[in-house]
């Protein structure tokens, strides 16, 4: 039985801040709100489940991943047998990547309440049969559930890796809880072990930002100058771009800044982001007419542009 990843992607936010962009460009999948994309990869270690007669069945629908009615048929197996260990199991990791799959945030948080309690049901048990796991769905149950619930997604997941579980997205997910809590110097810790890992450009990417949020730009510039003289997909190069683009403006290198949001503006013709970036770089060069000039475009791009409107209303 196998145990899926569920990917993140977190979009990038306005001015003075940036959230971590972690993307899986060939399986992106919207499913849920706060910013955040979930990509479900099947590639992890199969589970060493007891297949016991009564846990048959759910084990069965897990495998076809069929997770409404392996949340059905362990239900029922509780209902005689309350403290299945299989059941248990099954149904909080079915819980959980249904609550992944939900729209509805009420109906996502009641599935990840379920999810966190029917896992911690099984660490109650002495030496659950597959700790290591639980703890690792566990603390993404936690991650889901929001802000207050980041330091008990960090506990839990490194608890998963220093029982040996030693998945990728265990890895965006520890940075990224780290990031929410302020601890930079974890965060790049764990952003770097996911490039050792899986040596994937998005996470070139994510870690660059938090460099540049640092002002280490000559790391952050190497991992961007990497992708972008490598990579051809148009997503990661317009990030590219864009991060390059403020980290020369960081650096005072305002017209080589102009260049990288004006060669994303050739790219993506209608990136509000990038006309918002142009706008910061003018004003950062005392040109507030050209500055509001770009706010202006990318309100007419994206009237949403909350920081372009901020930006209109300060000057």
């Amino acid at each position: 039985m196998r145990l899926p990843q569920s990917r993140l992607t977190r979009h990038r936010g306005g001015h003075g801040s940036r959230l971590f962009t972690l993307i899986a460009i060939a399986l992106v999948a919207a499913l849920i709100g706060a910013g955040l994309f979930l990509v479900v990869r099947a590639r992890s270690p199969i589970l060493p489940i007891a297949e016991t007669t009564r846990s048959m069945d759910a084990i069965e629908l897990w495998r076809t991943g069929d997770y409404r009615r392996v949340v059905d048929v362990t239900s029922a197996h509780l209902q005689r047998y309350p403290l299945d260990e299989t059941s248990l199991t099954l149904r909080g990791f079915s819980s959980f990547y249904l609550a992944l799959e939900a729209v509805d945030s009420e109906k996502k948080q009641d599935l990840l309440i379920k999810a966190v309690q029917d896992l911690r049901r099984v660490l109650l048990k002495p030496e659950p049969a597959m700790e290591a796991q639980i703890r690792y769905t566990l603390g993404k149950s936690y991650y889901h559930r929001g802000q207050f619930f980041f330091d008990l997604a960090v506990r839990e997941l490194e608890k998963a890796r220093d029982l040996g579980m030693m998945q990728l997205d265990l890895l965006e997910y520890l940075a990224l809880a780290h990031a929410s809590l302020g601890n930079t110097d974890t965060t790049i810790d764990y952003f770097r072990a996911a490039l050792d890992l899986g040596d994937e450009d998005v996470h070139r990417l994510s870690l660059a930002d938090v460099l540049i949020d640092e002002s280490r730009y000559d790391d952050a510039d190497a991992l961007l100058y990497t992708v972008l003289d490598s990579s051809t997909d148009v997503i990661l190069r317009q990030h590219g771009l864009l991060s390059l683009g403020e980290s020369r403006r960081g650096q005072g290198r305002y017209e080589a800044a102009l260049e990288a949001f004006q060669e994303l503006l050739e790219l993506n013709p209608s990136s509000a982001e990038a006309r918002f970036q142009l706008g910061e770089t003018f004003l950062e060069q005392g040109e507030n007419d050209r500055a509001r000039f770009e706010w202006r475009e990318a309100l007419r791009l994206n009237p949403n542009h909350i920081e372009s409107f901020q930006r209109l209303q300060e000057y």
